[in-house]
């Protein structure tokens, strides 16, 4: 097993992002009076410009609501502009409606996909296609949803407009707090200025459920709240001190099934207030119980390949050749571990989906709950959970297929393509017809991390 420099890409394979595709940074946000977005509609060119209204803040990324033509659509805030081209009246310019979805890509994402666009010759929206899990912008449904279900009634909010108190009133005599945006604006008068008082407020939340429902996964789950000054009988103490024991939570069906008690039974103890029966997020992709285990003693050859990787600063490509065998996934373990601790983030790229399994065991029997997985076998609502866990300002690792080098990770501090000389790292179809190889020198040198090539054989 050896360290070998990779020689950093020509420089004419970097092609520059031009000016009309130019982006800013998602974390900015700043008084910009216009914004230029990519619509989802077919026959649709290019970037359009719209107009800001002085009370709604918009971020680059951001997943926005705008008339287009006839229809309501979805679109992606690409750039903001402090003044409209120059070949455009600002009077004809119309203005975004609503921000459906906030940061739903982390910083600098754009530019990486606007590099791909140009350096495959591709469309800016058939890239963000095949990067996003699928059926999220496309004829997407804009709703609305509660953001607090155990609001207190309408009229003890201090909602000035009519349409707001309207649009409460029908969110909370709806089961779920739920209801489409289209459903409410046919029952409320003048519904968008309600929405945007409630939006600025933060008593509702704006999202988009595709046409699969790609929503949050629901489950019921118990939640002990505690027994302080209740008088219980002793198989309700027993089922109080078992939720105890669990750490205060399980899913409804679990305790029913332990405890072999009957729902009216925790329905009376929730009266009590004892407990909450309420439904809670549970994520599509579940994984099965993995055996912990500890980090395995090196060999001099490992130590040394190690010790050089933990010298490694800044974007650096480098190739780590050992045979099957040779313990290089020990070695992703080990370097991948502090970085963990100094709260970065890792992505590890294999070229098969039938790799993924054992690999996945391996690092999450070190690692635990702080491993996701993304590729393209997974189901739409699996990868569109995986995205959302991607999001959060959290360190974690992504193990995946080619795809996942799409994955929404903020602050990397380590890629690793695994048997990077196999031929399954490039895409033939659809377009764009990438390799992640080369995406992966983009990512690395954009996080400024080092790029680490395992493979059992070298190449020319």
């Amino acid at each position: 097993m050896r360290l070998l420099s990779v020689p950093a890409t020509d420089s004419a394979d970097l092609v520059s992002t031009p000016s009309q595709l130019a982006m800013a940074e998602s974390s900015v946000c700043y008084a910009a009076a216009w914004v230029e977005v990519l619509v989802d509609c077919p026959g649709a060119q290019g970037l359009y410009t719209y107009a800001l209204p002085d009370d709604l803040q918009v971020q680059v990324g951001d997943i926005l609501s705008l008339p287009f033509g006839a229809q309501q659509i979805g679109a992606v805030a690409i750039r903001l502009l402090d003044q409209p081209p120059a070949d455009l009246p600002p009077a004809s310019i119309r203005p975004v409606s609503e921000v459906v979805s906030r940061a739903f890509f982390p910083a600098g994402y754009w530019d990486l996909l606007a590099q791909v666009a140009l350096y495959y010759r591709t469309s800016l929206m058939q890239v963000i296609r095949v990067a996003l899990p699928p059926g999220l912008l496309g004829r997407s449904q804009r709703r609305i949803r509660l953001a607090n279900l155990a609001d207190p009634e309408p009229a003890a909010h201090p909602a000035a407009h009519p349409a707001a108190q309207q649009i409460l009133a029908l969110l909370q005599a709806q089961k779920q707090g739920d209801y489409s945006w289209q459903h409410l604006q046919r029952q409320v008068r003048n519904a968008q200025a309600g929405l945007r008082q409630l939006l600025r407020q933060g008593w509702v939340e704006s999202y988009l459920a595709t046409p699969t429902a790609q929503r949050p996964k629901q489950r019921q789950s118990v939640l002990l709240l505690g027994a302080e000054g209740v008088e219980l009988s002793p198989r309700q103490q027993e089922i109080l001190d078992l939720l105890k024991r669990r750490g205060g939570e399980l899913w409804l069906q679990e305790l029913l099934q332990i405890t072999q008690v009957s729902s009216s039974v925790l329905k009376l103890l929730a009266q009590k207030g004892c407990l909450v029966i309420q439904p809670r997020e549970m994520l599509r992709l579940e994984a099965h119980p993995v055996s912990p285990d500890q980090p395995k003693s090196l060999t001099p050859a490992q130590t040394e390949v190690l010790q050089a990787l933990w010298g490694l600063t800044g974007y650096r490509p480098v190739l780590l050749h050992g045979v099957t065998g040779s313990g290089k996934t020990e070695v992703y373990l080990q370097a991948i571990a502090p970085l963990l601790e100094q709260g970065r983030s890792a992505l590890v790229l294999v070229p098969e989906i039938g790799l993924t399994p054992q690999l996945t065991d391996r690092f999450r029997a070190r690692f635990g709950a702080r491993v996701r997985v993304y590729h393209s076998g997974l189901s739409a609502g699996e990868r569109y959970d995986t995205w959302r866990q991607m999001l959060e300002a959290k360190p974690q690792v992504v193990i995946g297929t080619r795809s996942a080098i799409f994955a929404p990770l903020a602050n990397l501090g380590l890629i690793v393509l695994d048997e990077e000389h196999d031929d399954s790292f490039k895409q033939d179809q659809p377009a764009p017809c990438y390799h992640a190889r080369k995406l992966a020198e983009w990512r690395a040198e954009a996080a400024n991390c080092p790029l680490l090539l395992g493979s059992a054989s070298l190449r020319a």
